[in-house]
């Protein structure tokens, strides 16, 4: 009955993490380029009984724990907008951003903007790992589906080439950690990040004027929900049962 108390309260723990990471992809469907989280769960080691006459070696199970919370990378439906630095890619690349201290994260958020240096830059700020810079005065910016990017410089009738956005590719995406923040990074499952010129080597395509959406559908998180939940109040119950059990035989008297 002991034993009952601590798997009833695995399942609560394993299920209250299910609860919060579907709150999060919930709480991010309008969040460019995010990708649900899946929890994905184990079996707690189980431990020997011994039988009463023949002593037999008996498993029994010790409940469930989290095993890990990983991103599924489905693309995301591409919706347009009005951003003239709107991007998404349409294949399996991801945008290089690098921060102050250069470190690499990777994200499949596609909305930038020129920082007060002229820099693409993410919404957090960081900038394109290549460094692409669109002078002062530069107007009617352009990106190609092969990343290149040209704008008409002040004074000029002809357009001007300022770089290339190119793409990461990994060896597996399951292995990239989430940093948050819609933001990854490489891990040892990965390996580092190949870049190639968007459109090659499955890197995808981009697409100026849009986002890519967010790969949350709300009928599978609500489902997904429902059984959490009903699965929380099951482990609940369990729990409480146990303890009234325990305390009939607390107070039994010879």
């Amino acid at each position: 009955m002991i034993d009952a108390l601590y798997i009833s309260s695995t399942g609560l723990r394993s299920q209250q993490e299910q609860i919060d990471v579907i709150s999060n992809n919930v709480a991010n469907m309008q969040t460019p380029g995010f990708k649900r989280g899946r929890v994905n769960f184990a079996e707690v080691a189980s431990s020997p009984m011994s039988g009463d006459a023949q002593l037999t070696a008996v498993s029994h199970g010790g409940g469930t724990r989290v095993a890990s919370v990983s991103q599924e990378f489905a693309s995301g439906a591409m919706q347009p907008t009005r951003g003239p630095l709107d991007l998404a890619i349409d294949g399996n690349g991801f945008f290089e951003l690098e921060d102050a201290n250069g470190n690499r994260f990777y994200t499949r958020s596609g909305r930038f903007h020129l920082d007060d240096q002229g820099y693409l830059a993410a919404v957090n700020g960081m900038r394109l790992s290549a460094g692409l810079q669109v002078p002062q005065g530069a107007s009617d910016i352009l990106v190609s589906a092969s990343g290149e990017l040209s704008a008409l410089l002040e004074g000029s009738e002809e357009r001007t080439v300022l770089g290339n956005i190119e793409l990461a590719l990994f060896t597996t995406t399951e292995g990239l950690e989430s940093t948050g923040d819609n933001l990854y990074r490489a891990g040892p499952r990965s390996g580092g990040a190949v870049l190639a010129v968007a459109g090659e080597g499955g890197s995808g395509r981009l697409q100026q004027h849009y986002l890519e959406a967010a790969n949350v559908d709300m009928i599978d998180e609500m489902t997904g929900l429902v059984l959490a939940q009903r699965a929380y109040q099951l482990n609940a119950r369990v729990l409480q049962a146990s303890d009234q059990v325990l305390e009939t035989i607390n107070n039994l008297r010879r």
